[in-house]
């Protein structure tokens, strides 16, 4: 039997494949990867991948629009990876609007002198008037500086 899914699917198959081992039947379990996060270390790109990066520089082309029709304008697109930033990270380098990428990777101090805040007020709307920011939907796990929850 070929089976194909996430995390959830693969827990599955486990208890799956202990029931028939248990009961001692011939069934073959075969588990296929189908993750659009891209975080599986053994596969270049996984299901989806593509068409969710696709979709995600579509959101930040339409943030980008945003941030640029008001005077000192924010773009700030939440995006799927709640424990990596490969779709974040993959759209803001395919889009090449994003000046600013989260990911949960990757710790950053929200304030102080090499903070995000600073950067994104006192140097990029000072210099440009917006930013466009993409952010990973698991990202707070990179704070250093603040207590998240």
């Amino acid at each position: 039997v070929y089976i194909i899914g996430g995390d959830g699917t693969h827990k599955g198959i486990m208890k799956l494949a202990q029931a028939i081992k248990d009961k001692k039947l011939k069934i073959a379990l075969v588990g296929v990867p189908k993750t659009i996060d891209n975080d599986i270390q053994i596969i270049d790109y996984s299901f989806g991948f593509s068409s969710a990066v696709e979709a995600a520089v579509k959101a930040i082309d339409s943030g980008n629009v945003e941030a640029n029709c008001a005077e000192n304008g924010i773009g700030l697109i939440k995006l799927m990876g709640r424990d990596v930033g490969h779709i974040a990270m993959h759209a803001s380098l395919a889009s090449r609007d994003v000046n600013v990428c989260l990911v949960p990777e990757f710790k950053f101090d929200l304030d102080g002198e090499k903070g995000l805040l600073k950067y994104i007020f006192e140097e990029r709307l000072k210099k440009k008037g917006h930013c466009v920011i993409a952010v990973a939907e698991g990202a707070a796990l990179g704070v250093r500086d603040r207590k998240t929850t």
